[in-house]
């Protein structure tokens, strides 16, 4: 039998090391980690998961998506781009950045166009046991099923046999095993939105967390303001009028319209968002919010925020309808639904500020 370590909770023989077993196809391999890695909804925020469980933080794929205030809004369409963007996060790397600033953590960034070294890197990192974030485009993995190149892709490795690397992935993959040329070819690819072999890790501070409240009402504060004051129309509550009055046109404006609105509707619904474009997730810690902090009134903008999230579930069933029956009907009603959903928007994140305060 093969057996492979996963560096995880504490390194090899130190105590609290629980022992686990799984397995990938014929192969099986001891685990180090207290529980199993944790497989969530959208890939940088399930890396962040991994990361905390390895310092003993315990929180919700929501709740660390919601303290980096990462809910917002942004349309994004160039000439060179045959498909719009829609996108209800903040920007690659942010959410890393701002979780660490949320938690007082040390968040650890190294970057180099050097595969050689990125390799040396990461491989140095798990040797002392420490959980690596990664960024790269899994397009180039060798499990990979993807038909779409996208550079802002996370994995957390959690540990390597010989030239085959284990990387936690998002559901439905879970735990996968690439080989050391596919993941560097992943690392080092371009396009928008990559970077230099990013890998990140993230460190416990000397005078522990701040108080979880506190840091939930700054996350929640952060996010409507940018969301309520986008530097530019294309972000926020602006950047879904915009997008609502070019939706009925994009039947004749896209050079292939089964398959650009096919691919909008996954990005919205199902390319790690946890469904209704990350509304879901950002209603979930808004609950959690609320009983972190006892203000009930974030569990009531926690429902409505859940009733957008279907609003936008809907939105991308419209999106994909129109692809597939070639009819500007089904836009028609999705930009009416989008001029809806940024009107309530607007409302529950100005809501949201006044509870943050």
């Amino acid at each position: 039998m093969d057996t492979f370590l996963i560096l995880g909770a504490g390194k090899p023989g130190s105590a609290g090391c629980a022992t686990l077993y799984a397995k990938e196809g014929r192969r099986e391999f001891m685990s180090l980690l207290k529980a199993d890695p944790y497989v969530g909804n959208h890939c940088e925020s399930t890396t962040l998961v991994n990361l905390l469980q390895q310092r003993e933080i315990g929180l919700s794929e929501s709740f660390v998506f919601g303290l980096a205030g990462g809910l917002s809004f942004i349309y994004w369409r160039t000439k060179q781009m045959p498909t719009p963007f829609l996108g209800g996060r903040i920007k690659p790397d942010t959410l890393s950045e701002n979780l660490a600033k949320a938690l007082n953590l040390r968040l650890s960034v190294h970057e180099t166009s050097s595969a050689k070294r990125a390799r040396e890197h990461l491989l140095a990192e798990l040797d002392s046991g420490t959980v690596v974030g990664l960024k790269l485009d899994r397009y180039f993995l060798d499990y990979s099923t993807d038909d779409f190149r996208f550079a802002a892709h996370y994995v957390a490795c959690v540990g390597y046999d010989d030239d085959r690397f284990a990387l936690v992935e998002t559901q439905p993959l879970g735990l996968q095993w690439a080989s050391g040329e596919s993941l560097a070819t992943a690392r080092n690819a371009g396009g928008p939105m990559s970077s230099r072999n990013r890998a990140f890790t993230l460190d416990l501070p000397k005078g522990g967390i701040p108080d979880l409240g506190e840091a939930a009402r700054k996350g929640i504060r952060s996010a409507a303001e940018n969301f309520l004051n986008p530097p530019i129309s294309n972000f926020g509550y602006k950047g879904m009028h915009k997008v609502a009055d070019l939706m009925p046109q994009w039947l004749d404006d896209l050079e292939s319209p089964a398959d650009s609105l096919s691919e909008i509707c996954t990005i919205m619904e199902d390319a790690g968002t946890g469904g209704g474009l990350f509304r879901t997730m950002w209603a979930e810690f808004l609950a959690e919010t609320a009983d972190v902090t006892g203000t009930g009134e974030f569990k009531e903008v926690s429902d409505e925020y859940r009733q957008v999230s279907k609003t936008w579930t809907e939105v991308a069933g419209l999106v994909q309808e129109a692809g597939a029956v070639s009819s500007p009907e089904p836009l028609r009603d999705a930009s009416a639904l989008v001029h809806e959903a940024a009107g309530e928007e607007q409302r529950l994140m100005q809501r949201l500020l006044e509870l943050s305060d």
